[in-house]
């Protein structure tokens, strides 16, 4: 279920916070620093098998080490490619039909802890396997977007501290998710939320 996975990424950081917080902080500064085009082309995708190595070792309760934010980069081609295929797909399903673009990039969402779990597959291969992986939770992934957006506004009145807990939260629950859809959890979806 949903809430088992909200509430088992909650158990996983407990004693993990500090170094979460720190992690993703550096990471969000990285891909901040990375908002040139060229530059966000080159790194982002290796930046995003990053954070998706670290999140699963979260969810797995493995060690927590920063430098996995960089383990993207041991195959440079597979993100990269990876990296710019969804973001064209996306762009261009937004500019023609908002909805599909959003289908799209709900169907990619898995490609980057695909990458992470099998560094050597090819990028157009990781995008293949995640649409196949979504089908059927894309609504549940898309529920799961409106509560982080929900929990982003109650983090307005904490006077932004709050963002700083749920950027973790966020990371490993995406984790979780991945590892549920992948039948490596024990977690299930109700049928109300199964939706393609």
């Amino acid at each position: 279920m949903l809430n088992s996975i909200l509430s088992d990424s909650k158990n996983q950081l407990r004693n993990n916070w500090m170094v979460a917080i720190a992690t993703v902080l550096v990471y969000g500064i990285l891909t901040a620093v990375c908002t040139s085009f060229v530059l966000g082309i080159l790194v982002m995708g290796h930046l995003s098998v990053g954070i998706a190595m670290w999140s699963l070792n979260v969810a797995r309760g493995e060690e927590l080490r920063m430098e996995q934010l960089f383990s993207g980069f041991k195959n440079f081609i597979s993100p990269l490619v990876a990296y710019l295929l969804m973001s064209a797909a996306i762009i261009i399903g937004l500019i023609f039909f908002v909805i599909p673009g959003i289908i799209i990039a709900l169907g990619l969402s898995q490609t980057f802890y695909i990458l992470a779990e099998q560094p050597k597959k090819d990028g157009l291969e990781a995008l293949q396997e995640s649409w196949n992986l979504m089908n059927g939770h894309k609504g549940t992934y898309l529920l799961l977007l409106v509560r982080y957006f929900l929990l982003g506004i109650a983090c307005i009145f904490t006077l932004g501290i709050g963002f700083f807990f749920l950027a973790p939260y966020i990371q490993v629950t995406n984790a979780n998710f991945f590892l549920a859809i992948n039948g490596e959890s024990s977690d299930s979806f109700d049928s109300e939320y199964v939706v393609n």
